[in-house]
C-alpha cells in the first residue's frame, strides 16, 4: 500500500484503528478514559444510578455513553441524570457494542483524555 492510499483511508475513517476490541468493550472509547462502567446486570440498581450521579458531578466535562440495547428502558433514567448535570451524552444502538460478551457494559462515563482510574466498576 502506498502512502497516498493510506492517507486517503485515514481521512475517510476507513483506516486501521487502534485497539478496536477495547473500544467495542467500552462503548467506543479507551479504558484509560473510563471513569465509571455499569454492566447490563446493574442498570436497574439504585446504587449504580447514585454512583453515576456522583461521578457526573465530579467530572462535569465527561461524556455519558449509553448502549440502548443493553440498558433497556433504564436508559431514560441515565439520560435524565446526564441532562440534569449538564454533561454531554451519546445514545448508541445497533452498533458493534451489542455483540459483546454476556454481561457487557451498558453505561460508560468517559473523559475526553486519559484519567487512568484503577476502579471503574461498581
Amino acid at each position: 500500500m502506498d502512502v497516498n492510499e493510506r492517507l486517503e483511508q485515514n481521512q475517510t475513517g476507513n483506516g486501521p484503528s487502534l485497539n478496536p476490541d477495547e473500544k467495542r468493550l467500552y462503548l467506543g472509547t479507551y479504558r484509560e478514559r473510563v471513569i465509571l462502567a455499569i454492566k447490563t446486570s446493574q442498570v436497574n440498581s439504585e446504587q449504580a444510578k447514585q454512583a453515576l450521579a456522583d461521578k457526573l458531578t465530579q467530572y462535569p466535562n465527561a461524556t455519558l455513553l449509553i448502549d440502548q440495547n443493553h440498558a433497556g428502558a433504564a436508559y431514560i433514567d441515565y439520560l435524565q441524570l446526564a441532562i440534569k448535570s449538564g454533561n454531554q451524552y451519546s445514545l448508541l444502538s445497533n452498533n458493534e457494542t451489542s455483540k459483546q460478551t454476556e454481561d457487557s457494559y451498558a453505561i460508560v462515563l468517559a473523559d475526553h483524555g486519559a484519567v487512568n482510574l484503577e476502579h471503574i466498576e461498581l
